[in-house]
């Protein structure tokens, strides 16, 4: 365990502009605070407090006060090698906290660790110099958008199409859902980022009921369940633990592919094989789930493995018209919406 020691005798090496771009990255993203402040303060310490040394195992057993006190000195020494005009802005840094507060439920020791006396204002400096701002992660864009708007980053969000600040969560159960939906939202008038819509897939039934336990003790914000018609099971474990302002649903129709408008599966395919073969709408109107029936089709045709994730992006991109949307993926979106 770290004792509290002088701050004369404090060595350390500067963080390198990378790694402390990539540690604001990291504190900003949509993930667990506990997780992501004591991961990022102890990848700090570790590589560049010299003196005293101590192991990522002996981060758990500090005292916060002492932690924070390393941790601080450490980044603003460092942006002010690389940023020296720069300086620590106590109001954006409130604001970041509260943004923080307002979608997780904060435990008080991880309040206390995520109540940082650092200077972000220079790290934003820094990241669009080694980076550019087109190059920067979304949340970091957020943060240079909102530097000199504390006050309005919902705004902010909506104007320059920004994900951050999250105002609630989709978890759905494959890549599928992942590629498409916010395509499919977008095209009906309700874009994800502009909004505030994190979109999470699961990877599986069994993966979704697991990370909504996880997330509805630490998430604020609403959350939205989409599962596919067989997931039944699932949805009644979770019921049992829902929160009042989360919702499930379970699609009607089979899988999220069997909900597809026909006619825009049509057109994805004919775009791509129009050398090599033309489908029409009765080829995919079989008492299937269509993952099978496009699978059937690839096979008989000769047009290699159908692959779910590579034809939701071909689907993606051929998705023109509110028309290529069918009624109950706008009722998804609706409901989406509502909440």
């Amino acid at each position: 365990m770290i004792k509290n020691i002088d701050k004369n005798e404090i060595k350390f090496l500067p963080v390198t502009q990378e790694d402390i771009v990539l540690a604001l990255d990291r504190l900003t993203r949509f993930k667990s605070p506990e997780i992501a402040f004591y991961r990022v303060i102890s990848d700090i310490l570790c590589k560049y407090l010299l003196s005293p040394k101590f192991s990522k195992k002996e981060i758990q057993n500090t005292d916060i006060k002492i932690l924070k006190e390393y941790f601080e000195m450490i980044w603003n020494c460092s942006v002010q090698k690389y940023a020296p005009e720069s300086h620590i802005d106590n109001d954006f840094n409130k604001f970041l906290y509260d943004e923080l507060n307002s979608v997780y439920c904060l435990n008080e020791e991880i309040k206390e660790l995520a109540d940082l006396n650092i200077n972000i204002s220079g790290v934003l400096d820094i990241a669009i110099d080694l980076y550019g701002y087109d190059s920067l992660p979304v949340n970091i864009k957020h943060l240079v958008k909102n530097r000199y708007r504390q006050d309005e980053a919902i705004l902010v969000r909506e104007k320059y199409n920004l994900l951050f600040p999250v105002e609630k969560v989709i978890l759905c159960e494959g890549i599928t859902e992942e590629i498409l939906l916010p395509e499919f939202a977008k095209i009906y008038g309700y874009n994800f980022d502009k909004y505030g819509v994190k979109l999470i897939s699961a990877g599986g039934k069994s993966q979704l009921a697991k990370l909504y336990c996880g997330l509805k003790d630490e998430l604020k914000i609403p959350v939205f369940i989409l599962l596919d018609a067989d997931a039944k099971e699932t949805a009644n474990s979770i019921k049992d633990i829902l929160r009042d302002s989360d919702k499930i649903y379970l699609i009607k129709h089979g899988e999220f592919e069997d909900i597809f408008s026909l006619n825009l599966i049509k057109r994805t395919i004919n775009n791509r094989f129009k050398n090599i073969c033309e489908c029409r709408i009765s080829d995919f109107k079989k008492s299937l789930p269509m993952t099978k029936i496009l699978a059937e089709f690839f096979r008989i045709h000769e047009l290699g493995d159908f692959q779910k994730a590579e034809f939701a992006k071909e689907l993606a991109m051929n998705l023109k018209y509110k028309s290529d949307l069918t009624d109950e993926i706008i009722f998804i979106i609706n409901e989406i919406k509502k909440i």
